[in-house]
């Protein structure tokens, strides 16, 4: 639900995700779930990729995640892998993960 007055906080309470526009009434903005930083209804269609992006990423890194961690423990329950490599590579594969999550999601308006 998209709202901007006094007459939409119903609806904007009960929506699953509220949003409401920089110039909006106060309490609209207070039960809205993501206010925006702009008037500008376009910008509705810009969250919404960058939560279909956001979305991808987060199940993307989860399951190179498990399966990575999986093949370490199973590399340690056969004996290969020593427990303190297992735990480095954890660690570094857990560090490497975090630093390719902050590349940025959307292309530059620039770039385009």
């Amino acid at each position: 639900m998209v709202g901007d007055g006094v007459n939409d906080t119903p609806a904007l309470s009960m929506a699953d995700v509220s949003i409401s526009m920089q110039d909006s009434s106060d309490i609209a903005r207070e039960l809205a779930d993501v206010t925006l930083t702009s008037s500008c209804l376009n910008e509705i269609v810009e969250f919404k990729v960058l939560s279909q992006a956001l979305m991808k990423r987060i199940k993307k890194n989860y399951l190179c995640i498990v399966a990575f961690n999986s093949s370490l423990i199973l590399l340690g329950a056969v004996g290969i892998l020593a427990p303190g490599t297992s735990a480095l590579l954890h660690n570094t594969s857990t560090f490497a993960f975090s630093a390719a999550s902050t590349r940025p999601l959307l292309k530059d308006k620039d770039d385009q």
